[in-house]
């Protein structure tokens, strides 16, 4: 009976502490901590009895909020780009293993 225990307690071991092959998915509470643009939306456009003053004004709030846009988009694509090229390298390279798998297993199904 204890010649049992310790390969058992080995194995249990083993597999608790190897560490896992994928890592787990973000949760949703890390996905809602994404980053968000903090631009100022300009008001309502003004209509053609505003003065020219308004206009102006609008018309530099909606600049400044388009060019804040930009700007936050262009950092997150940033952000976001060394984890596209992961993801790729990732999917090129399943796609050439299954295919060699494939070939394989086609060359193994033909000598038979």
């Amino acid at each position: 009976m204890t010649s049992l225990r310790l390969p058992c307690l080995l194995l249990v071991g083993v597999f608790a502490s190897s560490p896992l092959a994928q890592t787990p998915a973000p949760s949703d509470s890390a996905q809602a901590t994404a980053a968000k643009p903090n631009c100022t939306k300009p008001g309502e456009f003004p209509g053609h009895l505003a003065s020219d003053t308004q206009r102006r004004t609008w018309q530099k709030d909606y600049t400044a909020y388009s060019d804040c846009m930009k700007k936050f988009i262009g950092d997150q694509k940033a952000l976001a780009e060394p984890y596209l090229k992961a993801y790729n390298a990732a999917i090129d390279e399943y796609n050439e293993n299954i295919k060699a798998y494939n070939e394989q297993i086609e060359k193994a199904k033909a000598a038979k």
